[in-house]
């Protein structure tokens, strides 16, 4: 036995075979990044009246919606809030929580966790972009309590939209929507107060 427990002789050494670099994909392809879907993902929630493609709604993205609570968070801590463990925290609940309501609903189908992560993360953007405008200028008067009330609706309707597509629950829009309108109060509470 040789030094260390290596089993290997005096002056034996170990040669690495060379690796061809040209066969193997992308890093970001190999971990499922998808900058395509996630720009269309983005533009179906910022623009509410357009098409959704049902490839791009089976796809699991986290990138995107870790990176909307990433912004969130720093936006909210540009207005002095350190909220990290809030957003964390209320996101995680709700989407649990959503995730239990949506499969009880469903009739036909179902959704797993990780998608519904992903709708209700994306959905978050609008909310995203009133933390940006927060930091310069005031949300606590009635120009605020509007405006908050009108991301909490586009982020409602976007996710609601997304649910429809994925669940084909268009009948029972009006209680998904509930439950939404709810859990994205919690984050504009957050970042008005």
């Amino acid at each position: 036995v040789g030094r260390f427990g290596m089993g290997m002789n005096e002056g034996e050494r170990v040669v690495a075979s060379p690796v061809n670099f040209e066969n193997e994909p992308p890093l970001l392809e190999e971990l499922g990044v998808n900058f395509g879907h996630i720009t269309q993902k983005t533009l179906a929630v910022l623009i509410p009246t357009k098409t959704l493609d049902h490839q791009i709604m089976a796809d699991t993205d986290m990138a995107g919606p870790l990176c909307f609570c990433l912004l969130l968070g720093f936006c909210l801590l540009l207005t002095g809030k350190i909220h990290f463990g809030y957003i964390y925290g209320f996101g995680l609940i709700g989407c649990l929580g959503m995730y239990t309501i949506l499969n009880l609903m469903s009739e036909n189908a179902s959704i797993d966790f990780y998608r519904t992560m992903s709708i209700l993360g994306y959905c978050l953007l609008p909310l995203v972009s009133l933390a940006a405008l927060h930091i310069f200028i005031s949300l606590k008067g009635v120009f605020g309590f509007i405006l908050a009330a009108v991301t909490i609706l586009w982020c409602t309707i976007a996710a609601t939209r997304f649910i429809e597509a994925t669940l084909d629950m268009r009948h029972q829009r009006y209680l998904v929507a509930y439950p939404l309108m709810l859990f994205y109060s919690c984050f504009a509470l957050i970042t008005v107060f």
